[in-house]
């Protein structure tokens, strides 16, 4: 057995007595210890005796009768205990202190971030303050519930809660803005469904401007508002928003400021307007001599000619275009008149039918070369012979049909209708002009000012559209001098409707003995039903019953039932352009089942000389050109169904062969020898004999070394050079009191007193007549030269 090196009291013979002493030392029996020893059985114990206290373990050796014991004394085992105790202790100690210095570095972090963060508040809160500075008022409203609730309630007075029900909210400001339609306005702006309707989930914010009125102090101010979402329901409609105002009188009145100076810079542009339009009259002198000889050989080219039809619908046709090109010109170099308000109208005998064919002559390539519709149509027209200015009616036309071509997409509709209703003016006749179209159209806020100048649509659909924006302002200045109105009805997509009234005096036309058209059947085949309806109106005017049909089938059908009843027409009105059978097709057939004897006429409102010849091999007659005027109808109708002989409209060579004014001696006065040369044929053979002067100065010399009485009359041209024809004028006047040229004195000469002076010139406009009156002439021819009234003045003066 091993043991510790204790030294044990005396006594001790073998285990059990060095560890129980006594038999209730343990918490094992002395006898239950011993006898576990002699039979070799494992026994732990407890023990208390001269070698202390512990614990001790008693085991067999295997295979060898010897047992070992092992003790533990309590004080190793409570020595062990405190060692790891201590142990512990430092370890917990150790990790405490580790933690310590990790929460002291991240609450250090944390104050850092605390520190930075507060800043940061502090800069945003600075930030949101001074913004929030701008602002008056901001309210949360909601949709849903119907309330609001004020976060800031600036200038709000104490009758206004800072929340409550949302119509209360209305109604209040509602009573406080400036005027009835402003506070219409913005009612219906307010409105819940409105807000919703308006503020879709790709519409960031809604804005509002508009004006209140201090009820105490009368004082206006302007606002802003602003709404924004802030909270949308799963179908995304907005539930409630948020209501900013801001108060903008400062830069609503700065505004006005800049508008007051852009409106002194163009009145300043005004000024340079018309040192721009002073250079044009300068000039117009130079831009109207192509034109006079263009037309005027045109005019002799006609003259020439052996009356071949084709050439001489050309040239006629020409002649009208190259009248209209002057007509434009002439209002450019007028813009003056219209700006200043001194725009004056002539007054001459013109036939309406003429001035509405001119201008579908001038429209209808246009029209074609857009592959547009055109449509145009009579009804009621009583009085076509009238008096007043062709050319400003037809500027007025042009302007709005050609607005109509240009704005109207290809395949789209342009239609003209004319009509003639009651008139309150004794005298005079009231006419209806109707353009319209299935063009784009014009806004609604467009229609108002389309009228201005320099006013176009701020439309992608247009931007590539030429013009100035000058046409319509023309248009509505010559309406008005003509006594009359103008409106204009429109829609996006849908297209535009303009509606011309004017008064017009009537003259007397020529009385037609209309009794041999009485009671004669015609039949008029048109697919437009309108058309064909107005038609028939003007055959009943005349005296004749009409029938009609809408396509070519029906036209040669209605026709071979006539001859079947024996109750055959007279004649056939056919539209060239119907779809199906065309209007020649249908002649065709037609002609096989009628004799020769009975017209079929050709009504279109396009240029039917490319079909002539294909028209005219069917069995073709005659053509009428859309709109079927009476005037016309009548003319075509005597001179196909009458044995009376209907005389074709004269042509200028034939007026000129016609007049016979020789022995009679004139002097020309023209600088320019082209337009020199044209003048001298021209009066050359009416059998004048013509002198020509290059200049005032010299027709004042020729007149001056002539006898008395030499010449019968002078035509004056007014832009010379060395004298001009107002200075030429007043001297040829001047001469009859006994003033020469160059102050001198001469004897009187009375007879260039009474010499009739015409000027024949370019300067065209009223105020241009007048300073020639003034300056002593007798009459005003305008250039280019029209031949009959070439005519008339020399019949009026020699």
């Amino acid at each position: 057995m091993a043991h510790s090196s204790i030294t044990y009291t005396n006594g001790v013979k073998n285990a059990v007595d060095l560890y129980l002493e006594e038999d209730s030392s343990g918490n094992i029996s002395r006898n239950d210890l011993e006898s576990s020893l002699e039979n070799g059985v494992s026994v732990t114990f407890n023990y208390v005796g001269d070698s202390g206290s512990g614990t001790a373990y008693v085991m067999p050796i295997e295979n060898y009768d010897w047992l070992i014991m092992r003790t533990f004394p309590n004080s190793i085992t409570d020595g062990m205990q405190s060692r790891a105790n201590a142990v512990g202790l430092m370890l917990v100690a150790l990790v405490g202190g580790a933690l310590a210095l990790v929460a002291g570095f991240l609450l250090v972090q944390v104050m850092r971030q605390r520190r930075k963060l507060l800043s940061e508040s502090e800069h945003v809160t600075s930030i949101v303050n001074s913004s929030l500075a701008l602002f008056q008022r901001f309210a949360v409203i909601d949709l849903v519930d119907n309330t609001y609730e004020y976060l800031k309630d600036e200038g709000i007075k104490d009758d206004l809660p800072r929340n409550g029900e949302y119509h209360m909210f209305r109604y209040y400001w509602q009573t406080r803005f400036c005027d009835d339609e402003e506070a219409e306005r913005m009612k219906a702006e307010l409105m819940p469904e409105f807000i919703r309707e308006n503020l879709t989930p790709d519409v960031s914010h809604l804005h509002f401007e508009y004006r209140l009125k201090d009820p105490e102090t009368d004082e206006v101010r302007w606002l802003q508002a602003s709404m924004l979402p802030l909270q949308r329901d799963a179908a995304k409609q907005v539930t409630s928003v948020l209501l900013s105002v801001q108060d903008v009188t400062d830069v609503k009145e700065r505004e006005i400021a800049n508008r007051i100076a852009l409106e002194d810079a163009f009145r300043e542009a005004e000024r340079a307007s018309r040192a721009k339009t002073d250079f044009l009259n300068s000039m117009s002198h130079d831009i109207r001599t192509p034109m006079n000889s263009i037309m005027g050989l045109t005019a002799i080219a006609s003259m020439y000619l052996d009356d071949p039809e084709r050439v001489k619908d050309c040239l006629t046709k020409i002649t009208a275009s190259s009248r209209h090109l002057l007509g434009l010109i002439n209002e450019v170099l007028d813009m003056a008149k219209i700006e200043s308000g001194n725009l004056g109208l002539s007054e001459e005998d013109f036939d309406l039918p003429e001035t509405v064919e001119s201008l579908l002559s001038i429209m209808t390539p246009q029209v074609n070369d857009k592959k547009l519709n055109l449509k145009v149509e009579i009804a009621d027209i009583q009085h076509e012979h009238v008096v007043g200015d062709p050319m400003r009616l037809q500027q007025v036309f042009v302007n709005i049909m050609g607005n109509s071509v240009k704005f109207t997409p290809e395949g789209g509709t342009v239609s003209l209708r004319i009509k003639e209703l009651p008139s309150r003016v004794k005298g005079s006749g009231c006419y209806e002009f109707t353009f319209s179209d299935t063009g784009c159209g014009m806004s609604e806020d467009f229609v108002k000012t389309v009228f201005e100048p320099f006013t176009r649509a701020n439309d992608s659909r247009v931007t590539k559209v030429e013009g100035t924006g000058l046409g319509m302002s023309i248009v509505r200045s010559v309406v008005n001098l003509m006594n009359g109105t103008i409106d204009v009805k429109s829609k996006l997509g849908e297209g535009t409707t303009f509606t011309v009234t004017v008064y017009m005096k009537l003259r007397d036309g020529d009385d037609q003995d209309l009794t041999p058209l009485e009671g004669l059947r015609v039949l008029v085949a048109d697919d437009e039903e309108a058309a064909a309806e107005s038609a028939c109106e003007v055959l009943k005017s005349i005296g004749m019953e009409p029938d009609y049909v809408l396509s070519g089938e029906d036209a040669v059908e209605a026709v071979r039932h006539s001859v079947e009843d024996e109750r055959s027409y007279v004649a056939v009105i056919l539209d060239w352009k119907m779809p199906g059978k065309s209007g020649i097709e249908a002649a065709r057939e037609i002609r096989e089942i009628v004799s020769d004897d009975m017209p079929i006429i050709i009504l279109s409102a396009y240029d039917w000389t490319a079909v002539e010849q294909e028209a005219r091999s069917v069995g073709v007659d005659a053509f009428i050109a859309k709109p079927l005027f009476k005037s016309r109808l009548v003319h075509v109708m005597k001179g196909l169904l009458t044995s009376e002989e209907e005389s074709e409209p004269t042509s200028e060579y034939e007026v000129l062969k016609q007049s016979d004014f020789s022995g009679h001696r004139v002097l020309l006065t023209e600088d320019n020898s082209i337009a020199a040369a044209i003048a001298l044929d021209i009066m050359g053979m009416t059998g004048l004999e013509v002198d020509h002067a290059e200049n005032g100065r010299i027709a004042v010399e020729k007149l001056l070394d002539a006898e008395p009485g030499y010449y019968d009359l002078v035509f004056m041209d007014i832009q010379m050079p060395v004298m001009n024809g107002y200075e030429s004028a007043s001297a040829i006047r001047a001469a009859a009191e006994g003033k020469g040229l160059d102050d001198t004195t001469i004897t009187p000469r009375p007879d260039l007193g009474e010499i009739p002076i015409v000027a024949l010139t370019a300067d065209a406009f009223a105020d241009d007549v007048a300073r020639a009156r003034a300056a002593g002439m007798n009459a005003h021819m305008s250039k280019p030269m029209e031949i009959e009234l070439l005519v008339k003045t020399l019949k009026e003066w020699l």
